[in-house]
């Protein structure tokens, strides 16, 4: 990386020493054209009202669809990341990850169909597709973003879904010379208890002259969290008294009472899963800026972007596995029963006697590092001739599988239960022994079952990628004419550890006793204030040191056992080269005396690739009768792949001002979205647990998502920093990737063998309407000081896909029918004020998750409330409430009464201060 950018900023320096030689020379003979250079732009804002406006601003004077947030001040946009502000622009939600908003989706197509820059730069990521996770950036160091829903042949990373370009602070679009601002914060977690700090700080200085800027952001924050999850782990599974799952010591149905009537395709939970989920996570992050103005007619912009993440995660809880023991009991409600045999339905109670409980604790440190660093020249030799270059390189990384532990002991000869008819997305549960009390909770009878040391996967994420564009204004200045060239390079490399089959379970009889000073109950009240009948705590122990007791007994007992070693069928290389070019045609003129704006343009995309990995085969899967099956896999086979195609994409915005405060808009385009990285890669997975028997791999031969899109708008700009906006679109989409699910039976177990496919196209239609104003021209003292921001979002599909394994139809993933927000603000006398209360509506988070089947992310609405006071012009004191009225997340399969994940994360409130110069 080194090399490459001391490379990079080479090349493009001495352009833009080449560029400016004539520059300067015409400086030199006629320094007066130095007072003739155009007045800055002014963009530093302040407050919420400055803040609004200026994203109002935006929005009225492009050509394409965009909304826009801005910074309320220098380092400070409204929320903890760029995905929490970005959910209040109409057209846009936000999918959460245990309480932080981290992907986008934008008129109901989610991450994977996002184009996200910054700086107008494609950003590498840690994840194993192309999407890109907002929490990757502090909002400190963010100036601003703008969504881009209507393409333009000039912009870099057109989508179906839209391009989301973020943007950093630049010291020379500043209009103050010097300026600093930082804050301290300390955010308490409620779940966790603890507070957690965080330290900002945001510099930016320029020249008297404005020839020469520098701009530095910094943050630092630590954060201890805790959240409670209920999950079926292995999902729902439809079972038959026939199955060799039910079978003892080779005996079929022996794990079946004589009091339970047969049945045949009954859904039941794999197993059950509590657990307590605590986050150590320590990240720092900078951005810096370097301008150069050597004349009016040249900029030279140098950006670095820098974060650096070490996450310390630890998952302690249980693991209801219900292949061991016998079924003494059963409820199945729905289905039928077919000559005696109990067809169909759900199981919503069992209780197994004899059988066994897991306690499991995964413990993750994985360190992440993201870097960006650019070099823009900016040259005008003529006013009507406009030169842009631009190069970037970005890399991202992912470490740590070789610190991954997974740790699980067993209790033998328990009595286990569970009962879903409380309604309750947590299932009622429980279990006894008949040798000890408070089973969950003592350490008696606990024995070593296996464990793995290492495992997971690295992941590099290599980028570069060069522009040039060019502008020009032919004649009186109504016709812009805009030309350029893009060759971007994009390497996912993927190295992946497993542990071999046949070696993962050292202890798999579970008959080693282990120490009991080993264990202690965690003293941690699971889901306080929700659930039923449930256990609310068990043990904790320090995985390291169960490992090592492990190991001094497996010595003891002639057995051995062998740490992760590298997967070829689990790692692979995707290496991407993409080149584009453009012409585009920028028109400004008047109908009927009206003034109208059209951009209309043509881009060309090509598009080579080559994917390379290894693959293996299931050769004999086998039950053992004791919750483990023994699985021979063949050697692997090297593979590679190579994918090529190229697409035209033509695109037109129209604006039209049919007063000075209404405006209408017009946009058609061809669209791409290329698909995911993970999709492209051959790497496969195998999961062997019963009732999770599954086989995951990609799909190298992959063709694009293309989609003929078109939109009409309209914008009421009725008062300053006010606007009443609504917009309608249609997205045909000509092809689409799914993910296809098959049964594949080998000897006596049945995988769930999925794999992205090309699938049918589908239809996108809806609305978007937006509403901001502030009072200040409204109402009286003190409430001039008011102002709202809502929008509401309608999207609909006739996308209709078949999951084959549940037998139901699915949609677009991340497709949410409804979705608004309500932001209500105050802003007078050194007093800002917020309320912001989103909601987003159900939606399809994988179209084949667990077993295949498809899993939804159910309705969520939360309430941030923030509020901070001026004290004097250099001081702020502030605090903040996020997921005040405690929302829950609620995944659930196929339908709302079948459980995959409920999470409670807990309400967070931070206060500060912050200070500016």
């Amino acid at each position: 990386m080194k090399i490459r950018r001391a490379m990079l900023l080479s090349a493009v320096a001495g352009s833009a020493f080449t560029l400016a030689q004539p520059a300067l020379a015409q400086e030199t003979a006629a320094p007066a054209a130095e007072e003739a250079a155009p007045a800055e732009e002014e963009i530093l804002v302040t407050g919420i009202r400055a803040s609004e406006r200026a994203a109002i601003d935006i929005k009225r004077n492009a050509v394409a669809v965009v909304d826009s947030i801005v910074a309320e001040d220098l380092g400070k946009l409204p929320d903890q990341n760029v995905a929490e502000s970005l959910q209040r622009v109409a057209g846009v939600t936000i999918e959460r990850n245990r309480g932080e908003g981290r992907y986008v989706t934008v008129r109901g197509f989610g991450p994977k169909f996002n184009a996200v820059t910054v700086n107008g730069r494609t950003l590498a990521t840690d994840n194993n597709g192309r999407e890109f996770s907002f929490d990757v950036i502090p909002s400190e160091v963010i100036s601003g973003a703008d969504v881009y829903k209507s393409p333009q042949a000039n912009f870099n990373g057109s989508s179906i879904g839209a391009t989301v370009d973020v943007k950093t602070l630049r010291p020379l679009d500043q209009r103050e010379g010097f300026k600093i601002a930082g804050a301290a914060t300390g955010m308490w977690s409620e779940i966790a208890d603890s507070w957690n700090p965080e330290f900002s700080g945001v510099a930016s200085w320029k020249n008297d002259a404005g020839t020469f800027g520098i701009a530095l952001a910094g943050v630092y924050s630590e954060q201890e969290n805790r959240i409670d999850e209920f999950t079926i782990g292995a999902g729902h599974v439809k079972r038959s008294a026939g199955d060799s799952y039910y079978n003892l010591a080779g005996v079929p149905r022996g794990r079946i009472g004589a009091g339970v009537q047969n049945f045949s395709g009954v859904s039941m939970p794999s197993n059950l899963s509590p657990f307590f989920f605590e986050r150590n996570l320590k990240r720092w992050a900078v951005n810096g800026s370097v301008q150069m103005r050597p004349s009016d007619k040249l900029t030279v912009t140098i950006d670095t972007l820098y974060s650096s993440a070490r996450f310390r995660e630890q998952q302690t809880g249980l693991a209801y596995d219900f292949a061991g023991g016998i079924l003494a009991e059963q409820v199945v409600e729905g289905g039928s029963v077919v000559n005696g045999v109990q067809t169909g339905g759900e199981a919503v109670y069992q209780r197994y006697v004899g059988g066994f409980v897991d306690q499991i604790i995964q413990y993750d440190d994985r360190n992440v590092t993201t870097d960006q660093f650019g070099i823009n020249v900016d040259w005008r030799p003529t006013d009507t001739l406009r030169v842009r270059l631009d190069g970037s390189l970005s890399d991202a990384r992912r470490r740590g599988k070789e610190n991954n532990l997974f740790t699980t002991i067993r209790r033998k000869n328990i009595d286990l239960w569970f009962d879903r008819r409380s309604g309750s997305p947590i299932y009622d549960y429980g279990f006894t022994s008949p040798n000890y009390a408070n089973a969950a909770t003592n350490p008696q009878g606990i024995t070593a079952h296996y464990y793995i040391w290492g495992g997971g996967s690295n992941i590099d994420d290599e980028i570069e990628e060069y522009k040039a564009d060019i502008e020009w204004k032919p004649g009186n200045g109504n016709l812009t004419l805009y030309a350029g060239a893009l060759a971007q390079s994009r390497i996912k490399t993927i190295t992946a550890d497993e542990t071999p089959f046949g070696e993962q379970c050292t202890y798999c009889d579970s008959n080693r006793a282990l120490p009991q000073s080993l264990f202690s109950p965690t003293n941690r009240y699971f889901f306080s204030g929700g659930g039923g009948d449930i256990i609310r705590d068990w043990v904790i122990y320090s995985p390291q040191e169960l490992i090592r007791t492990i190991d001094e007994f497996a010595a003891q007992d002639g057995r051995t056992f062998n740490p992760a070693v590298f997967s070829p069928s689990g790692s692979s290389i995707v290496n991407e080269k993409v080149k584009a070019a453009y012409a585009m045609a920028a028109l400004e003129t008047q109908i009927g005396g009206m003034p109208l704006a059209v951009n209309v343009g043509l881009r060309y995309e090509d598009t080579d690739y080559t994917s390379s990995g290894a693959s293996r085969q299931v050769l004999s899967a086998r039950p053992t009768g004791g919750g483990q099956n023994t699985i021979v896999v063949s050697p692997v086979q090297p593979i590679s792949f190579r994918g090529k195609y190229h697409d035209w994409l033509p695109s037109l915005n129209a604006r039209l001002s049919v007063t000075d405060d209404v405006i209408l808009r017009f946009a058609a385009s061809k669209v791409l979205t290329r698909p995911t990285l993970s999709d492209l890669s051959p790497r496969q997975t195998i999961q062997t647990n019963p009732g999770n028997e599954t086989i995951r791999r990609g799909n190298p031969d992959l063709q694009p998502f293309r989609a003929k899109q078109v939109e009409l708008g309209a914008e009421w700009y009725f008062a300053p920093g006010s606007l009443l906006s609504a917009a309608a679109f249609y997205k045909d989409i000509e092809s689409f990737v799914t993910l296809v699910t098959t049964p594949q039976l080998v000897d006596q177990v049945t995988f769930q063998v999925t794999v992205p496919d090309n699938g049918e196209g589908a239809t996108v239609k809806g609305f978007e309407l937006g509403y901001r104003q502030s009072f200040d021209n409204w109402l009286p003292a003190p409430f001039d000081g008011l102002g709202v921001q809502a929008s509401f979002n309608y999207t609909d599909s006739n996308a209709q896909y078949r999951n084959a394994v549940a037998n139901v139809t699915f949609g677009l993933e991340g497709l949410s029918k409804y979705s608004y927000s309500l932001v209500g603000f105050y802003e007078k006398y050194g007093v800002q004020a917020r309320v912001a209360y989103t909601y987003r509506d159900n939606f399809l988070q994988v179209a084949s998750g667990r077993n295949g089947e498809p899993e939804y992310f159910d309705a969520y609405g939360q309430l941030d409330v923030s509020l901070s006071y001026d004290v004097g012009k250099h001081f702020t004191i502030f605090a903040d409430a996020i997921n005040l009225n405690n929302a829950k997340e609620f995944i659930y399969s196929v339908s709302e009464d079948r459980t995959k994940e409920y999470r409670k994360t807990g309400r967070r409130v931070s206060a500060g201060v912050r200070v500016r110069f």
